[in-house]
């Protein structure tokens, strides 16, 4: 439910704009500093709920043409970058789960968005893969596998 409700906010709020406002301190608009703490409290006795959550909705948003699925990558990447424990969390099995029909569903899912979005959530992602240290060794090995086949 937190997951929801925090995904919700985040759309209503203007997705990215909205993020950056979170992240600058400002208190008006979205919950997801309140997502990500009520997560991290959560965390200690649920991480294996949580982690399955954050898969289920990514996998789910995918496929779905749905408006608030279209958000649901971005919002994924935000509370990635306001929790590394978040990130440490999901990101060894976002990993493994990312099959060429998983990529194949992220390149239609992200061939619509302008190209300036795009770059920023590329940049996000590069962001947040330098500042992994979980499972670093086999994200590195997925990006090479998947460059160069």
């Amino acid at each position: 439910r937190v997951l929801s409700c925090g995904l919700k906010d985040f759309c209503a709020h203007g997705g990215a704009e909205a993020a950056a406002a979170a992240t600058a301190g400002d208190k008006r608009v979205p919950k997801i500093a309140s997502v990500v703490g009520i997560l991290g409290h959560l965390a200690s006795r649920h991480a294996g709920s949580i982690k399955q959550e954050l898969l289920r909705m990514f996998h789910e948003s995918l496929g779905s043409p749905r408006e608030h699925h279209k958000a649901t990558v971005p919002f994924l990447l935000q509370l990635a970058l306001m929790s590394p424990a978040l990130l440490a969390t999901v990101s060894p099995e976002l990993v493994d789960s990312l099959k060429p029909p998983v990529l194949n569903q992220l390149h239609q899912h992200f061939s619509a968005v302008p190209r300036d979005e795009l770059e920023g959530v590329v940049g996000v992602v590069v962001h947040l893969l330098c500042h992994t240290s979980a499972g670093a060794l086999r994200t590195l090995r997925f990006l090479l596998a998947t460059a160069a086949p």
